[in-house]
């Protein structure tokens, strides 16, 4: 049986990548945290074919939908799926921007 795994927000991924869990037991990773923005960005389409939500295909008939996935892999080796925090992270840095314009805005009038 595979081991329990606990589950988090994506919000969350950047601070669980820096924790190794073994044994029921936490501990830091080597090296320092994880920064995941800093990892090469990568992407990786899977196919889901027939998918349930489309209903029952005509016999014979076989239809597929790409599913991208997205990973971060760092320079230690450890490569994480960041399908679900890169919009986060993306509306983050958005959110950055704008409030850094603004205020240059209202410090050039």
């Amino acid at each position: 049986m595979a081991p329990l795994v606990p589950i988090f927000s994506a919000e969350a991924l950047p601070d669980h990548v820096s924790i190794i869990r073994k044994n029921f037991q936490e501990r830091r990773r080597k090296g320092g945290p994880v920064d995941l923005e800093k990892c090469k960005l990568m992407e990786m389409v899977q196919y889901s074919c027939n998918p349930p939500q489309d209903g029952i295909p005509k016999p014979g008939v076989v239809v597929c939908k790409p599913v991208v996935r997205l990973f971060r892999r760092c320079a230690n080796g450890l490569t994480v799926e960041t399908t679900a925090w890169e919009p986060i992270r993306q509306a983050e840095e958005d959110a950055k921007r704008k409030a850094a314009e603004n205020e240059s805005k209202l410090t050039s009038k």
